[in-house]
């Protein structure tokens, strides 16, 4: 046989034996540290999983089929397809980095006992479980205090998705408080995918209207009481509102942006008189697509 197959077949099963090798060490090592974490959580609730897979290469680990149940009510049980870290830093008291994905969150709307959540989901018809994909990327500079949120967006494909990104300043993750804490920016996204419609249709047929009329409705009495606390002068906020009913007219989605023109202590977000000292504190923008 020719010398050159030889030694790429010698190769490539030395690197297949060298990664499976590492791959077999590395779960080891990752089912210890979950093991670990597993028994130092909350007595209340029960957490399984069926398997951990590393991939070597990428530095990520896989965690499949996991189960969350609190033991008083076991049949309140949360399923999660899987759990996927690409980063995270275990040394450090508060994770100066995480960067992961949760898949397939398994959500029984009649188990959500959230005020002001569970009310909506009702009210737009939802009452089967629906499934929901997690992905979050932060970073926290210890030397700066800064938190950086890169991502952190939740959504469902019969749903739509939130996507908020952040960042903070003088975060002190020993603090009991953080009076110092300050805002730099901020950016909430919303996609929507039929709950918003489903909620505006429900909400009209409970008053036994079209939802167009209904719309109409909703519309004309934001525009009555605007009067109340934004400024026809204030151009910011009067642009803010006409994006509001923008989307209640045609809810395909929208954006927030919060961009002070310097950084902002949170704390003075309390001493906003009216949502339209707040929206100029903020510089926010309010933006309906």
């Amino acid at each position: 046989m020719n010398k050159l197959p030889v030694i790429g077949i010698s190769v490539g099963a030395i690197a297949i034996g060298l990664y499976t090798g590492i791959s077999l060490y590395t779960t080891k090592t990752a089912e210890a540290k979950i093991n670990e974490f597993i028994e130092d959580a909350d007595d209340d609730v029960i957490i399984e999983y069926s398997k951990v897979n590393v991939n070597p290469l990428k530095a990520n680990i896989t965690i499949k089929d996991i189960s969350i149940a609190p033991v008083k009510t076991p049949e309140d049980v949360i399923n999660v397809d899987q759990i996927v870290v690409r980063k995270f830093d275990e040394k450090a008291d508060f994770p100066t980095v995480v960067d992961a994905s949760v898949q397939g969150i398994k959500v029984n709307t009649r188990q959500i006992n959230a005020p002001v959540v569970a009310p909506f989901l009702q009210r737009a018809g939802y009452t089967e479980p629906l499934s929901f994909d997690l992905d979050t990327k932060y970073e926290y500079n210890e030397s700066s205090r800064e938190v950086t949120l890169e991502t952190f967006r939740l959504g469902a494909e019969e749903f739509g998705s939130v996507e908020i990104t952040f960042k903070l300043g003088n975060f002190d993750p020993d603090a009991p408080s953080n009076e110092a804490l300050t805002i730099h920016a901020a950016n909430l996204v919303y996609q929507d995918n039929s709950f918003a419609e489903k909620l505006l249709a429900s909400m009209a047929a409970e008053s036994n209207q079209d939802v167009e009329q209904f719309k109409s409705q909703l519309t004309a009495g934001l525009a009555a009481n605007a009067q109340f606390f934004v400024s026809p002068d204030n151009s910011t906020a009067m642009t803010a509102l006409e994006e509001t009913m923008a989307f209640i007219n045609n809810p395909d989605g929208f954006t927030i942006s919060v961009k002070p023109q310097q950084p902002l202590l949170v704390r003075d977000l309390t001493s906003a008189s009216d949502p339209q000292a707040l929206i100029e504190m903020l510089n926010l923008e309010i933006k309906s697509y």
